[in-house]
């Protein structure tokens, strides 16, 4: 990876255990709501307030992110910050969530694929957050799952980023999973995200 000489010593919880608290609160609608297909399209002012919180911090990550990739041309927006994303990370696109609950699988940068692709979760945000008087509908369930999918990713790709022995094991998750994560089996290292370092050889994952 590029700037590897920048590369910070060390990096607290306080992003990871912020993204526990939202996945939380996103858990806890599942008592009410599953995460199936069926509901997509369901909406409701806790998703509004949830998609709000998720992309606020999603921002916050990619700007820590950008920084690491490029200290000396600070992202400013989106379109930036996917450049810079893009010129690291090429095939964050492929990076896929699991719910395995629910027996589905997202991939919140799919829509980055091709050429002048957009997030659908991110510019609902935007809609949800500055105009929630037209887009209520916005504020559903999908992009809600999406945007903390996209989250999870980011802190992964993040920590990775500070951690001089590579991928450091994510846990502590209650419904999501991504390839790079500890589970019960071993995980192959055909499995990480693309482009997510691999662990320093000899160190050995948490079960």
């Amino acid at each position: 990876m590029s700037n590897q000489g920048k590369k910070k010593q060390s990096l607290d919880d306080s992003y990871w255990q912020y993204f526990l608290k939202l996945e939380a609160d996103f858990c806890a609608t599942a008592h009410y709501l599953g995460s199936s297909r069926t509901n997509d399209s369901a909406c409701s002012i806790e998703f509004a307030q949830q998609i709000v919180c998720i992309n606020t911090e999603c921002e916050a990550i990619i700007k820590k992110i950008c920084s690491v990739i490029d200290s000396k041309n600070p992202a400013a927006n989106m379109g930036h910050y996917k450049r810079t994303l893009l010129k690291q990370f090429p095939k964050i696109h492929a990076a896929a969530v699991q719910i395995e609950c629910f027996h589905r699988s997202v991939h919140p940068f799919a829509g980055w694929d091709i050429s002048g692709g957009r997030l659908d979760w991110w510019n609902a945000f935007q809609d949800v957050k500055y105009h929630r008087d037209n887009n209520f509908e916005k504020a559903n369930l999908i992009n809600t799952l999406e945007s903390l999918c996209a989250l999870l990713i980011l802190e992964l790709y993040l920590y990775a980023l500070y951690s001089p022995e590579g991928a450091e094991p994510r846990e502590g998750t209650n419904l999501l999973w991504a390839p790079g994560m500890p589970r019960k089996e071993t995980i192959p290292a055909s499995e990480f995200l693309p482009h997510l370092p691999l662990p320093a050889k000899g160190k050995q994952r948490r079960p």
